[in-house]
């Protein structure tokens, strides 16, 4: 058992491959940040034609995340919604990706 548990380390470590890395963002545009905007439903997409480019390149997903950002209601407005509402929104999204070099 110790041995198989010696070999398999010794095969999981043994990869000597180096990797660059390339980070993008995608971040939402065009969106105000207050009055009747600032609650409106927001998405932010990655373009599949960059995402095809990069993969042809030899870039290959390792993880994404979300930043996210608080939008602003217009509280002097008449017309503003009392009680708690839901005030995030995606900003942008953070692809980070590597190849082999």
């Amino acid at each position: 058992m110790e041995l198989v548990l010696l070999l398999f380390t010794i095969g999981c470590s043994s990869d000597n491959s180096e990797w660059e890395y390339k980070t993008i963002y995608v971040s939402s545009e065009g969106w105000e940040r207050d009055g009747s905007q600032a609650a409106k439903f927001a998405s932010v997409t990655p373009s599949e034609d960059d995402l095809n480019i990069l993969g042809k390149e030899g870039w290959e997903l390792t993880t994404s995340y979300l930043e996210m950002e608080t939008a602003w209601f217009n509280f002097g407005n008449d017309g503003y919604v009392t009680g708690l509402q839901p005030n995030i929104r995606p900003q942008r999204v953070v692809l980070i990706f590597k190849r082999s070099r």
